[in-house]
């Protein structure tokens, strides 16, 4: 089974593949640490999706962010993330053909990604390959908003500081963004 990385995970800026942690600015491409790229879309238009936030972050920057979460907003992204249905799906995902029909729908709801969601894609990854049995993901928006539902205010405001300090948009995006709050798995 083939480990290279969707070409949905190369940056924006360049379209090449992440090569350093946008905290730490650790090398990933040749370092043993894993890490996760995650990408916020809006679909415009059927075919057409602006970028409303793209990172990749290193494991150990990571674990630290989540630590700056609140114990209950840490609580809700553990059963959500570590639950095992989640991990059953993905497993079975891993199994099949996954590269077909990854992005069209929620790994979570199965909701199809229509147009004005927002949607996130997930990857962990290590030595610039996937992970084995870690299949990139869909994050649909109605579970975009169940996580803003369960999130802690102290989680939110902590999710906008990294989001302005780490991930601050391009100027022909505010505006898009003016309300937007950002979410990071």
């Amino acid at each position: 089974m083939s480990l290279e990385i969707p070409n949905d995970f190369n940056s924006d800026t360049d379209d090449k593949p992440f090569i350093r942690c946008k905290v730490c600015d650790r090398d990933l491409s040749e370092s043993q640490t894993p890490y996760t790229i995650e990408k916020a879309y809006k679909r415009v238009d059927e075919g057409e999706d602006v970028t409303l936030f793209e990172v990749a972050i290193c494991i150990p920057c990571a674990e630290k962010q989540g630590k700056k979460m609140s114990k209950e907003s840490r609580a809700y992204m553990m059963k959500m993330m570590g639950n095992a249905s989640f991990i059953e799906k993905r497993q079975k995902r891993w199994e099949e053909d996954w590269r077909a029909d990854w992005k069209s729908a929620c790994l979570f709801s199965d909701e199809e990604i229509k147009i004005n969601d927002e949607y996130h894609i997930v990857g962990q990854f290590q030595n610039g390959k996937i992970i084995p049995s870690m299949t990139p993901f869909v994050i649909g928006q109605s579970y975009i908003e169940e996580i803003q539902e369960n999130l802690s205010l102290e989680t939110k405001e902590e999710m906008d500081r990294f989001g302005e300090q780490f991930l601050g948009p391009d100027p022909a995006l505010r505006a898009l963004l003016k309300d937007h709050q950002f979410v990071i798995v």
